[in-house]
């Protein structure tokens, strides 16, 4: 928050010159006041092993005491809390390479660090270690930067979320998240069901979200989950840049990344789809490195639009992979199945290395009635896709329709496409 002295004040014009007399009659009590509380600090230390003017025992004790926009400072150490962030600050370790600020309550968690301010907050180089739902959580219009956090559920329960903003009101504020070079660990064991549903990084409404450079394993759900509002309304942006994704094992067998509504959150004739979001998934690497078979699709892109370039999707689908009533079995899958009233999504993917996934590479779904550009892809063969293509390489299958599930697929253009890996490169055209 940006702080006023009484001179900078008194400058600003000869309205405010004339109230700047220094009485003490009844427009006094009317003036704002800039000045901080006694026990606030624009900086807290804080210090497990020490107390006094600017340090504090805890992290919370810190949060309580800091001034609005100010910086709370952590010694190393392992906190044994749970945190409530309401005002504007950075959180941040300190310690020069003298050991890791370690927060990881005994208790089992809702949430461990809980963000319900509007005003922006900073947490940066720290570790969660927790039990219980949710890692960090925001809720309604909240400002949020993560940078070089470490977050590891030990024990996740049925469901939950390493990373989570929440904004899914129908009021026309919006929220702001930004996640990056971060290490999400979900914990969940070798793909092996029944499995706990803890997604990686999930923003839910109307949120504008960057996910740049961290890696997200071992996930229960999706490792990135970009949810439509309740309403099917508002719009949900999102740009997922240059993760590592590997073991994301959805228990709903629906993608490692996915795009598009809560399950069950179906539109009718009277509740349309209206969502607009724009999602960008640029430069990731998805993998599936034990071979489990609940990955059914890598990308699941339901909703919205956006583009889907340069990544690297190698062996994520397995031959046992299994259909689902949102989706059918490959590496990208464009649009919904069974379900006509979703409208289609409209959606680019150039510039990827799409190798070795079964059932397809791109599977275009029933309502997809518009033919997007899929062109520049490497499909794993010099010779292109198979499927709609005459190559050897991972598929591109089309979906037809039906009065269940829609008018049919659209054809996507996939030529020309790239005879050698193409992901990593700057390329923009393979001509």
């Amino acid at each position: 928050m940006i702080r006023l002295n009484r001179r900078t004040l008194c400058v600003v014009g000869a309205v405010t010159l004339a109230a700047c007399d220094g009485g003490s009659g009844p427009e006094a009590a009317l003036r704002p006041s800039y000045a901080m509380g006694a026990d606030e600090s624009h900086t807290i230390v804080v210090n497990p092993n020490a107390k006094g003017n600017g340090v504090a025992a805890t992290i919370q004790e810190g949060i309580n005491r800091v001034a609005p926009g100010g910086q709370v400072l952590v010694k190393p150490g392992t906190y044994d809390e749970t945190l409530v962030i309401d005002k504007g600050l950075t959180l941040e370790a300190i310690g020069e390479g003298n050991g890791a600020v370690i927060i990881a309550p005994s208790a089992t968690a809702a949430n461990v660090v809980d963000v319900t301010t509007t005003e922006p907050v900073t947490i940066r180089d720290v570790t969660i270690q927790y039990t219980g739902a949710n890692g960090i959580r925001g809720f309604g219009t909240v400002d949020l930067t993560v940078e070089n956090v470490s977050v590891s559920d030990l024990n996740p329960p049925g469901a939950g979320n390493l990373i989570a903003v929440f904004d899914d009101e129908t009021d026309p504020g919006r929220a702001r998240v930004a996640v990056r070079h971060s290490v999400l660990d979900g914990g969940v064991n070798d793909g092996t069901p029944p499995l706990p549903q803890v997604f990686g990084l999930r923003v839910q409404g109307d949120v504008d979200a960057v996910f740049e450079g961290n890696e997200i394993r071992r996930a229960g759900g999706a490792c990135i989950f970009v949810v439509t509002r309740g309403d099917l309304g508002g719009a949900t942006n999102a740009d997922i840049l240059g993760n590592q994704l590997d073991l994301c094992h959805p228990t709903g067998r629906v993608g490692s990344i996915l795009i598009g509504p809560i399950a069950g959150n179906l539109p009718s004739a009277d509740r349309p789809v209206t969502a607009t979001g724009v999602v960008n998934i640029i430069g990731n690497v998805i993998h599936n490195s034990v071979g489990s078979c609940l990955p059914g699709t890598a990308i699941d892109f339901e909703v919205g639009s956006g583009r889907i370039e340069h990544n690297e999707i190698s062996r994520v689908v397995q031959p046992c992979a299994v259909p689902t009533p949102r989706n059918l079995q490959g590496a990208i899958w464009l649009g919904r199945r069974q379900h006509p009233l979703f409208p289609a999504v409209n959606v680019s993917v150039r510039f990827n290395d799409i190798v070795g996934n079964a059932f397809a590479g791109l599977r275009i779904g029933p309502n997809q009635t518009i033919a997007i550009d899929a062109s520049c892809n490497y499909w794993g063969a010099a010779d292109g896709p198979s499927g709609i293509g005459s190559g050897s390489g991972d598929a591109v299958v089309v979906e037809a329709g039906s009065a269940s599930t829609g008018p049919g697929g659209a054809a996507p253009v996939f030529v020309p496409f790239a005879a050698a890996p193409i992901a990593n490169t700057a390329a923009t055209s393979c001509d």
